[in-house]
């Protein structure tokens, strides 16, 4: 499957018009798995490139994590239908 085709079968499935943050849905834990890990990895091996924050509303981690949430979320029902 080529990369933009997950955002459009992403969209198809009505999960990128989800307003996560303002209905109080938990994080996909795959993304809060890997942001977590991604946060550790700057901090340490890469000089805080990207500065990642995560823990309260509007930080750059947080909206990462809904993103990918997104992305986990289609997976898992992709997945499902194969």
């Amino acid at each position: 499957m080529a990369f933009v085709e997950d955002y459009e079968m992403a969209k198809k499935l009505g999960l990128t018009a989800i307003d996560r943050w303002g209905n109080g849905i938990e994080h996909h834990f795959m993304s809060e798995r890997l942001v977590r890990f991604l946060v550790e990895h700057d901090l340490h091996d890469y000089d805080d490139h990207f500065c990642w924050k995560v823990g309260c509303d509007g930080d750059n981690g947080e909206a990462l994590m809904y993103q990918m949430d997104t992305f986990f979320e289609m997976l898992d029902i992709v997945d499902m239908d194969t």
